[in-house]
């Protein structure tokens, strides 16, 4: 579970008569004024994919894109946001050594509590890898997305830490310790236990008293964890958590 961070992503669908650049500069501009909104322009089908974090708000953003910009866009099925972390600490060593080239990267993956994202640190001593390299493998995590191993989901809430290292006096290039940190990542993933994290909403809903118990079976069907309903004025309020899938 996480919060603060879109929770669904849709595509969004437009007339193919409208250029993809206009559109595309529409939602930018959206997206410097909504911290929750995030744009993804795909280059392999030139789609643009809409982060969210509800559907409410891609309703709200049909009416902004046609009264601001007179633009008719809707947008595809939404699909849930998940993310991966690992259960427990584990290593990952990536090894690049082709003709005339030469990096070695250990890591340790280490889980966080929720809402860390990602960390990085060295605990690596100078003696064994010089300080310039170590430098470069942090620069070389900190600039990709991983995917987990589950459901290619992107990871998150772990710390991540190079304890080691090897280069080659005549033959260690800068691209060579980007090939091993990354093989070491992936290779630290495939031996880790992962496990998936659901997105989830926290709500309030306030019904009417004779609503109560219809309500509460809903909630219970969609997996949710809620609190004693709270009476007041033959209303009820319930406040929980439920998964976004299910909500």
């Amino acid at each position: 579970e996480w919060t603060c961070e879109p929770m669904l992503a849709a595509d969004a669908v437009w007339d193919a008569a409208i250029p993809k650049s206009r559109v595309l500069a529409a939602f930018r501009m959206l997206e410097e004024e909504e911290s929750s909104l995030q744009v993804e322009a795909r280059e392999g089908d030139g789609g643009i994919a809409i982060r969210v974090m509800g559907e409410i708000q891609l309703e709200v953003l049909r009416e902004v894109l046609k009264s601001r910009f007179g633009l008719d866009v809707s947008f595809g099925p939404a699909r849930v946001l998940y993310r991966e972390t690992v259960k427990a600490p584990c290593v990952g060593i990536g090894h690049y050594e082709p003709l005339r080239h030469y990096a070695e990267v250990h890591l340790i993956l280490a889980p966080l509590p929720q809402g860390s994202g990602l960390v990085f640190d060295t605990v690596c001593s100078e003696d064994v890898l010089d300080r310039n390299w170590q430098r470069l493998i942090l620069t070389h995590l900190e600039e990709k997305e991983y995917r987990g191993v589950l459901t290619g989901a992107p990871i998150t809430d772990m710390k991540i830490t190079v304890t080691a290292g090897r280069a080659h006096q005549k033959h260690t290039e800068g691209g060579d310790f980007r090939q091993a940190t990354y093989r070491a990542v992936r290779q630290g993933l495939k031996r880790a236990r992962s496990i998936l994290l659901e997105p989830c909403y926290e709500f309030c809903l306030e019904i009417p008293m004779e609503n109560v118990g219809r309500a509460m079976t809903d909630l219970q069907n969609m997996g949710a964890d809620f609190e004693q309903p709270m009476i007041e004025d033959k209303m009820a309020g319930i406040k929980g958590r439920a998964p976004v899938s299910t909500m």
